[in-house]
């Protein structure tokens, strides 16, 4: 008897230190990298923050390149056609596209990120919406054994849906860090990706390359031990999937 206890008891703890050890996980990305070089205070950031690079700018590669040397993980950034108008990149998926040109532009478009572990959209709050435009991505993603990251620019994106029905391991932006590029503002969403990730285990936050942005994660990062947060990798999330 006094033996089962001791091994239900031993059973508790090894589940609450499991729960402990992934119970508050940040991942962070920084979009829209690529029309300049890696900033300086990007580099600065610990090499767990991830960054998401649009395809066919004029640093692409060299961005890619420097990602790769401070042992940081890059996704591709890939325009997408939005509900508004707005002005488009020149490889952006749209809605009229055949699907071969489609995935045929998202090959082309993983041949500028080629260390990619995974796709996010730039924009396009109108293709996620799209059944078929997804599926077609999805698929091209399965065939390259990468990941789908979704901003979330809608709330009515059927990305993961898709994204599921083709097998592909899919995650969600939770918080926009920097829609007002304020000090204020930056730590205002931050703290909500704590509050989000203690709540339900893990959060995503999606940033960009703002002056603002970045001075500021330099600032509080170092400060997330103290919350009991780890900065994770955005593959040790899809791993625990």
């Amino acid at each position: 008897m006094q033996r089962n206890v001791v091994k239900t008891a031993s059973l508790i703890l090894l589940l609450l230190t499991s729960t402990c050890i992934h119970a508050a996980q940040l991942a962070i990305i920084i979009d829209d990298l690529g029309y300049q070089a890696m900033p300086e205070l990007l580099s600065k950031l610990p090499p767990e923050v991830t960054i998401s690079i649009l395809p066919n700018t004029p640093y692409d590669l060299t961005v890619a390149a420097q990602a790769k040397k401070q042992h940081r993980e890059t996704l591709l950034h890939m325009p997408m056609e939005p509900e508004h108008l707005a002005p488009l990149e020149v490889n952006t998926l749209t809605s009229t596209m055949s699907q071969q040109t489609l995935q045929h532009t998202l090959r082309q478009a993983l041949t500028r990120v080629p260390d990619a572990i995974a796709i996010n959209n730039h924009m396009g709050s109108a293709l996620s919406q799209n059944i078929q435009a997804m599926g077609w991505i999805m698929a091209e993603l399965k065939q390259h054994n990468l990941y789908y990251l979704d901003s979330r620019t809608t709330a009515k994106s059927i990305a993961q849906q898709q994204a599921t029905s083709h097998s592909v391991l899919s995650l969600r932006r939770h918080v926009f860090l920097d829609h007002y590029q304020t000090k204020e503002f930056v730590t205002k969403q931050l703290t909500s990706a704590i509050k989000r990730a203690k709540t339900y285990g893990y959060a995503i936050a999606i940033g960009h390359p703002h002056p603002i942005t970045l001075s500021t994660l330099n600032e509080l990062l170092p400060n997330l031990t103290e919350e009991e947060i780890t900065l994770v990798r955005l593959s040790t999330l899809f791993a625990e999937m």
